[in-house]
């Protein structure tokens, strides 16, 4: 199939009322409106959703690199050093790459490990009110990561099993977009995946265990009726803090506001202090289960929610914990992991 370059794009096939059926965006290849919701399709063009990379470092702590794609001089004379593990974080919808969780968070890991910490902005691809757009682009957001991925790979020998993708609400899907199109990432967590539309998508159109060696999932908003989030399973574990549908520090109304789709990024962040506390999670078949006081032991094995789950990445399925109503929101502390 024929690519074309720059800000063009080239709709291949149309539908008798003129619907696309497959877009081809230079060398982010082609996409279908098979699947994934065809609503909202095509996706708009990589000009359009503009994904940047900006890098932190102990180095560049305060001040990032901004890492562009093809820039070979760029990522050379930058801070990445490929012999170090690597972190990607995602904003979701209606965000960008310099809010004050991103922020947090990004300071929280260079404090606690000496990595590369890359911020994916794609704020004009996520921005608007037209959330089935938003969800289409995604798609492309999820490409352009594993494309840099592949760069620096190539320029700066950064293994993809260095790699871990962290995105939140629409952002997780971006992470998983990128691993389906790029094999062998590390690790994906993804926070809260949006529910809107992906409830109903297959595997191939949304966050899935397929799209890294290990995908963890914690879901904080996954009211299946009204939440920003769903609790459809998505990883090869997923959390589930107080049921997963509502969190105990949010008002019952609040969750309008997305207060309990926001606390999840909250956990992750404070979950990278493990030496301060853990979450402690115990595995379950269903929340029905656990909320009837049968899933209060360690039976298979416990996990604990957030960044330490790698550690206990041979587990597989649901895990139920509690959390406090105010940070620190872990209830366990660190003599008592799993």
């Amino acid at each position: 199939m024929k690519v074309m370059t720059e800000s063009l794009f080239v709709t291949c096939l149309f539908e008798i009322l003129g619907q696309a059926e497959e877009v081809c965006y230079d060398d982010l290849g082609c996409f279908t409106d098979e699947g994934c919701h065809a609503i909202g399709f095509p996706p708009e063009s990589p000009e359009f959703v503009n994904t940047r990379f900006f890098l932190y470092t102990r180095r560049n702590w305060n001040t990032s690199q901004e890492l562009v794609r093809g820039d070979v001089d760029g990522i050379r004379a930058s801070n990445f050093d490929g012999k170090k593990k690597t972190k990607f974080s995602t904003h979701g919808w209606n965000s960008n790459s310099f809010g004050s969780g991103e922020i947090s968070r990004k300071d929280t890991f260079l404090r606690e490990e000496d990595v590369n910490y890359i911020s994916v902005d794609w704020r004009r691809g996520a921005r608007g009110i037209n959330y089935w757009k938003q969800h289409q682009n995604t798609r492309v957001a999820g490409r352009e990561v594993a494309l840099m991925a592949r760069f620096l790979n190539l320029e700066k020998g950064m293994y993809f099993k260095d790699v871990h993708l962290m995105g939140h609400s629409l952002g997780a899907h971006v992470a998983g977009f990128a691993g389906a199109f790029q094999q062998g990432f590390g690790r994906i967590t993804g926070t809260d995946p949006a529910g809107p539309l992906y409830k109903a998508d297959g595997p191939e159109c949304r966050l899935d265990p397929t799209d890294a060696l290990f995908v963890d999932v914690i879901h904080s908003d996954g009211n299946d009726r009204i939440g920003l989030g769903t609790s459809l399973p998505m990883g090869h574990q997923d959390f589930y803090p107080n049921g997963g549908r509502h969190q105990s520090a949010c008002r019952y109304g609040a969750d309008l506001g997305g207060c309990s789709h926001n606390l999840s990024p909250r956990y992750l962040t404070e979950s990278v202090r493990a030496n301060v506390c853990q979450f402690k999670a115990f595995p379950c078949p269903s929340l029905s289960a656990y909320l009837a006081g049968l899933c209060r032991t360690c039976g298979r094995g416990c996990s604990a929610m957030g960044y330490p789950a790698e550690h206990y990445k041979e587990l597989r399925g649901l895990f139920f914990l509690e959390t406090n109503d105010k940070s620190p929101f872990c209830i366990t502390n660190s003599t008592n992991v799993p």
